[in-house]
């Protein structure tokens, strides 16, 4: 089974907001294994130019940290996989992914117990009509 994702970067880590990240990783993965990752560069642009940059590379899976509900929403309804509010190195995430999977909210940030990430599941949020 072939699969791509991207992951918005920040150097070499993930980007702490899906828009902020002025360059992605993206991954080919084939029978569950890396067949290729490049790095690309996004530019500048809204959000929704940057969902659909990502969607005209045709990626299945977006790792990242931060990211709106709109945005969310949006790629959902493009068949891409959201997992956010992951930190750490983006290497170590996409590891994980192909090893034993990745959930939302994991932090890979080495020698610590609590990261933001954790934080932001047991945020409440309202929304607005």
């Amino acid at each position: 089974m072939k699969r791509k994702l991207a992951i918005p970067l920040f150097g070499t880590r993930i980007s702490p907001h899906f828009t902020y990240a002025d360059m992605a990783l993206l991954v080919d993965i084939d029978n569950g294994k890396v067949a290729q990752t490049r790095e690309i560069a996004l530019g500048s642009g809204d959000e929704l130019e940057r969902i659909q940059y990502f969607k005209s590379l045709e990626i299945d899976t977006l790792i990242c940290g931060g990211i709106s509900s709109v945005a969310e929403r949006m790629f959902s309804g493009q068949d891409v996989t959201v997992i956010s509010w992951v930190t750490g190195e983006a290497r170590d995430a996409l590891e994980q992914f192909v090893s034993r999977g990745l959930v939302t909210g994991t932090c890979l940030c080495a020698g610590r117990r609590r990261c933001r990430a954790g934080q932001a599941r047991g945020k409440k949020t309202k929304t607005l009509v």
